[in-house]
């Protein structure tokens, strides 16, 4: 899937979900991946993305931010408890695609053949680095691995992605999606369990937030 967009975005949060309106015309316009932004007016600025169109919008990557990547623990509906929870040298490696079909492409950074990071040193001596974000189909890589897939409830923002059988150690992740956009994704998986707190049972809740973005 490509898409030509212009470079006038603006960002809007509704329900959860970041929004892209783009504010110019495109190809490939598909009613499933993108509605038209029409105001109360009738005019119409854009368009904006669907859920499905944010998740095949760009390839994602994990990210270590820990106001999104973190462990938060809950009693009686309280946060007790907030730790951060920096990715794994395999999660920083990791790249991921959203098929239509509800198949999952994954890669690894380490198995780029040709770069799409361009680093340009300026004759003042500054340095500007530049990344491209490409689809699989455009990428040079050693191994695209196929196996994965995806499921996604967007009625209740439930997201399952599977890795599939693979030797890498990456198993699947079913959550919620707290964020979703035009290359951000966070995804927020809850666990409940019992403990005993002065010898009475209490009921937590842990949320584990795992954030994505464009590699």
């Amino acid at each position: 899937m490509r898409w030509i967009l212009s470079i006038s975005i603006a960002i809007v949060v509704l329900g959860g979900c970041i929004y892209y309106m783009v504010n110019a015309g495109h190809s490939g316009y598909d009613p499933e991946l993108q509605t038209p932004d029409i105001d109360a007016g009738g005019l119409q600025h854009g368009d904006r993305l669907t859920p499905l169109g944010c998740l095949l919008y760009t390839p994602l990557s994990y990210n270590d931010d820990n106001y999104f990547y973190n462990i938060a623990t809950y009693r009686n509906g309280k946060e007790v408890r907030s730790v951060g929870r920096p990715c794994s040298d395999l999660q920083k490696q990791v790249v991921f695609e959203f098929h239509r079909d509800g198949t999952l492409a994954y890669w690894f950074k380490k198995d780029y053949l040709k770069s799409t990071t361009d680093t340009i040193t300026y004759s003042g001596g500054g340095i500007s680095t530049t990344h491209t974000i490409l689809p699989s189909s455009e990428l040079h890589l050693k191994n695209i691995y196929r196996s994965g897939k995806w499921v996604a409830d967007f009625k209740d923002s439930t997201l399952t992605i599977d890795f599939g059988t693979n030797d890498f150690g990456l198993v699947p992740f079913v959550g919620r999606y707290t964020t979703l956009g035009a290359g951000r994704l966070v995804l927020c998986q809850t666990i409940d369990f019992d403990s005993v707190i002065n010898g009475k049972v209490e009921r937590f809740i842990k949320k584990i937030n795992t954030y994505y973005r464009s590699y």
